[in-house]
């Protein structure tokens, strides 16, 4: 049966999206300096729900000293709460689901933006990027406490009204940091083999669902953030990261959302392999895999866009520049309504982008 972008989707856990669109997680950098969240905020994300079936807030600390960026949000501490209830509200209110994505940055954080504290990683191996800071290796007491921190953050959202949340095991950050083999160089049960550096991602979507139930959630949401390959040697391939889904699909996981610049995108480690990695994990999808939804991100405009995307294998799509161009994405492609590509001077009061966010969209405006 086709696809459409307007259908509903009914998630594992019970909850059901009511189109396959939804507002990609995409950082402001406008919280305060303890990462509890603003009133700009709130206004931002209010505006941009009630068109797309869910709003994913952007990334948000579940640790004071995980940052991987200025302005970042947290979910650290229970005084957030109030806080990320008022952003919850606002997202529900309109009719969109509410998520918030969660992650530690691990060795992609610096002193600099964590009170002078040296990053942590699976063991002590830099970034390759320039001025990365050689990360400080977790003992495994640490790693425990590390899983916890996941699973407080999830309550506290949970307090706050959120529908569901997006673990972020993409973009370097701490939960890719022990799966890959080039930040994991590990001899004890967390590293070293697939399946032991597996372990940590694993025993994070086990705890976080475990989570939930306790607190009487047994529909909230979870979603699982991944990039299909790293760039590093020895990095994680296509390979791995199928058995990575393959095992995550065992442990509640609502829908996988692909980390990539394009839906079209093809591998970034053999350059010459000119099939979609949409097109590489359908063909290798196992039976159970095949039952969660993938959500593709990056490319999408235009309806035509968004059709074509879903017509190709994903079962959503994240929308990110177009929803922030655009807060009435959604309405816009129902209307039939051909939606702005970039921004103009005045936009950020027109279209409540506030200012720390504003400041850094250049390569967007005219």
């Amino acid at each position: 049966m086709t696809k459409n972008i307007f259908d509903k989707i009914e998630l594992s856990s019970g909850k059901t999206f009511e189109n396959r669109l939804v507002m990609a997680p995409m950082t402001t950098q406008c919280s305060f300096h303890d990462g509890s969240v603003t009133d700009e905020l709130v206004q931002y994300y209010t505006r941009r729900a009630g068109g797309p079936a869910a709003v994913i807030v952007e990334s948000t600390f579940i640790d004071n000293y995980g940052r991987a960026f200025e302005g970042a949000l947290g979910a650290d501490s229970d005084d957030k709460i109030p806080g990320l209830k008022k952003l919850a509200d606002g997202i529900k209110k309109k009719g969109s689901k509410a998520i918030i994505q969660l992650y530690h940055a691990g060795r992609m954080g610096t002193p600099e933006l964590n009170k002078g504290r040296r990053p942590i990683s699976a063991s002590s191996i830099a970034a390759l990027r320039d001025n990365a800071v050689e990360p400080r290796t977790l003992e495994a007491d640490e790693i425990e406490d590390m899983i916890q921190l996941f699973a407080d953050a999830v309550r506290r959202v949970i307090e706050a009204g959120f529908d569901g949340v997006e673990l972020h095991g993409a973009n370097t950050y701490l939960l890719q940091q022990f799966y890959s083999p080039h930040s994991n160089r590990r001899d004890d049960e967390w590293g070293g083999s697939r399946e032991n550096r597996l372990r940590f991602p694993r025993r994070v979507a086990e705890k976080v669902r475990e989570t939930a139930n306790e607190l009487g959630q047994p529909d909230f949401i979870i979603g699982y953030r991944f990039s299909p390959e790293e760039l590093e040697e020895p990095g994680i391939n296509f390979d791995d990261t199928m058995y990575l889904l393959n095992h995550l699909a065992d442990h509640s996981i609502d829908y996988f959302h692909f980390s990539m610049g394009s839906w079209q995108r093809t591998s970034i480690i053999d350059t010459a392999d000119e099939e979609l990695l949409l097109d590489k994990y359908l063909n290798a999808a196992s039976d159970r895999l095949k039952e969660i939804p993938i959500m593709g991100a990056g490319g999408i405009k235009s309806v035509e866009d968004a059709e074509a995307a879903i017509h190709s294998g994903f079962d959503m799509m994240s929308v990110g520049k177009a929803h922030l161009i655009n807060p009435d994405f959604v309405n816009l492609l129902k209307d039939n309504v051909l939606p702005n590509t970039f921004l103009t001077e005045g936009d950020d009061v027109k279209l409540t982008i506030p200012a720390p966010l504003w400041n850094i969209l250049g390569f967007l405006k005219e």
